[in-house]
């Protein structure tokens, strides 16, 4: 139930304003809190009132972060109130203790009409934004908010200022090494001459069935570019046909454009890491979720008949965006998110045998044989990020689904039977929680020898993150690639990736070769009104690497570190061909890190 804890949470945001008070005279919801609570003094009231306007930004940046909602030019405006407001520790948890005791005082009613003024007042964004977002997050917010202690929800809204406690977030392991490490082998290069697998490799499609050129592409709002906005003033704030740099997604005939190119080659199977839907993530439904997901599935069985497609989840597949409740919490609002798994479920098993399927079906995740000796799995590993405000209460965030669990036991099963394996998910494992990432850190260090490689996206770059030995901290034991991304959102190009593995053949080492990235220029795209997709690098061409090996990643590394126009070619690499100026030795410094970053927390 939603009470008016929350009407004075969200609407004293704008304290002091008269339109605000107008909204608490006038709104009869407002006027029943009042009857109610006649018995309360004037005095405790205010107190309860103006302890709410100390928390409420937080909250409301907390809804409107999620997805980036949020419009890049309103970040800075949020921050600026929350900082001018200057909550200490102390005021949160008072707050949010008056907040709970006022839990049961009901009033559902009430919140969506005056959470949306409150935003609209407060100039975060405009109206259809606030409405839809507040509605959208309802459910998970309000569970965690009132499922929280005092002290744990203000150190989700103030993580800087105030300390965690120890109960939350529990640490948590499993067992990694079911059975003792076997001796490393020297990884073996394959015989030159031996036959070779294509693997096609894309990944953050975000297809915007609402895309129409020559609206205005700088519209103010989260995602521009749609039918939604009014036209372009000028040529310079008109959406391109193929595309456009600013906050907007694909066109779906660019994706399909790039698909119908690529049908005529041959790839022995393709790897895709998730995020079908664009990032209006405030008006999203389950409905619409499916239905990006089952066009997407019509693209790949028109254009790559009989082709094999190795997916996972992204974060942006749920609705709301982020939203992985562990299973037991199916029965709370918004808890369910079966229908996800199902219709995910239901367009893989053009690939995958359902027998393979069931754990999809559970959550998200699966395991399947590619080939004789080469093994994929699909993590979801959306159940690792505090994005999805399920996991925040309680005990939910200890390996939800028993996902992990469960990966241990591919792993060691697949080492038994001599197969390589092929890890896919969504979510680089820096941006995890700390014990999910540490454990699936312990794990590929544990399983090494049989991995092929790791395959991530979502954060829409092309880069590539570093698993050093947790034992020998300057020894690389696992590579991580991310992207690239295919969506410009936002300031950068789109591409797709071409790996070459070793073939299917008896004696096959299963090992990755090379990879090869092809970029679209959006800007010359949009000028010729003709896409053309162009070779950018390898990785064997462009950084003279004879395998990809993680010691030959390791030797990269050195010559980054005394050769900065060699890390230059990485850094331009990154935005897929878009210039981002150039990166100075500070800048190159910053972003090894980054390579080096791999847990969570």
């Amino acid at each position: 139930m939603i009470n008016f804890a929350w009407i004075f949470l969200l609407i004293t945001i704008c304290h002091g304003s008269n339109d605000f008070s107008s909204v608490l005279r006038n709104d009869p919801m407002v006027r029943h809190f009042e009857k109610v609570g006649a018995d309360r003094s004037d005095a405790k009231e205010n107190i309860i009132a103006d302890a709410a306007r100390k928390i409420g930004h937080q909250v409301l940046s907390k809804i409107l972060h999620q997805g980036d909602i949020l419009h890049e030019s309103k970040k800075q405006l949020l921050q600026e109130k929350i900082e001018g407001l200057d909550v200490t520790c102390d005021e949160c948890i008072t707050a949010v203790s008056l907040l709970h005791v006022l839990n049961n005082d009901g009033g559902r009613g009430a919140i969506s009409k005056i959470a949306v003024q409150v935003c609209v007042l407060a100039k975060i964004e405009d109206k259809g934004v606030c409405n839809l977002a507040v509605n959208e997050f309802a459910d998970e917010l309000l569970f965690v908010f009132f499922h929280l202690k005092p002290e744990e929800a203000c150190h989700w809204l103030q993580p800087d200022l105030c300390p965690k406690p120890a109960d939350y977030l529990p640490d948590w392991s499993i067992n990694t090494s079911p059975k003792p490490k076997p001796p490393l082998k020297p990884r073996q290069r394959p015989t030159p001459g031996s036959p070779t697998s294509k693997v096609l490799f894309f990944t953050d499609m975000h297809m915007d069935i609402q895309y129409k050129p020559g609206v205005n592409a700088d519209c103010g709002e989260p995602l521009c570019c749609r039918d939604t906005n009014p036209p372009a003033a000028n040529a310079s704030q008109a959406a391109g046909k193929w595309g456009d740099y600013r906050n907007c997604d694909m066109p779906p005939w660019t994706v399909e454009g790039m698909m119908k190119n690529l049908s005529n080659y041959h790839f022995d199977f393709i790897l895709f890491t998730g995020d079908i839907p664009a990032h209006d993530v405030w008006n999203q439904t389950s409905n619409d979720q499916i239905d990006r997901n089952n066009r997407f599935t019509k693209l790949i069985t028109k254009y790559f008949p009989g082709t094999p497609l190795y997916a996972a989840l992204g974060n942006h597949a749920s609705s709301p965006v982020n939203s992985y409740p562990p299973p037991q919490l199916a029965n709370e609002p918004g808890g369910d998110v079966s229908w996800l798994y199902n219709a995910a479920a239901n367009n893989w098993r053009n690939w995958i045998p359902e027998q393979d399927l069931v754990t999809a079906r559970k959550g998200g995740f699966y395991t399947t044989l590619v080939r004789k000796g080469l093994r994929v799995i699909s993590l979801n590993n959306n159940y690792c990020s505090d994005d999805s405000w399920w996991l925040l209460v309680a005990n939910y965030s200890v390996d939800p689904a028993d996902q992990l669990k469960w990966f241990v036991g591919v792993m060691q099963k697949a080492e038994d039977e001599g197969e390589k394996v092929i890890i896919l998910s969504h979510r680089p494992t820096d941006g995890c929680l700390k014990s999910w990432s540490e454990n699936y850190y312990n794990t590929i260090m544990r399983y090494e020898g049989i991995i092929v490689a790791q395959f991530f996206g979502h954060a829409h770059t092309d880069e590539f993150k570093f698993f050093y030995d947790n034992q020998n901290s300057s020894r690389l034991a696992s590579v991580g690639f991310i992207g690239p991304g295919f969506t410009t959102y936002s300031y950068l190009n789109a591409a797709y990736r071409i790996y070459t593995f070793d073939g299917d053949y008896e004696g096959s080492t299963q090992s990755m070769i090379d990879a090869t990235t092809y970029y679209l220029d959006i800007e010359e795209a949009n000028k010729s009104d003709q896409p053309v997709w162009r070779h950018e690098y390898s990785f064997s061409q462009e950084y003279g690497m004879k395998s990809m090996f993680p010691e030959d990643f390791e030797d990269l590394m050195r010559r980054f570190g005394s050769d900065i126009n060699l890390f230059q070619r990485y850094h331009h690499h990154v935005t897929k061909d878009k210039d981002m100026g150039y990166c100075d030795e500070s800048c190159r410094d910053n972003a090894i890190r980054g390579i080096k970053k791999t847990i969570g927390g």
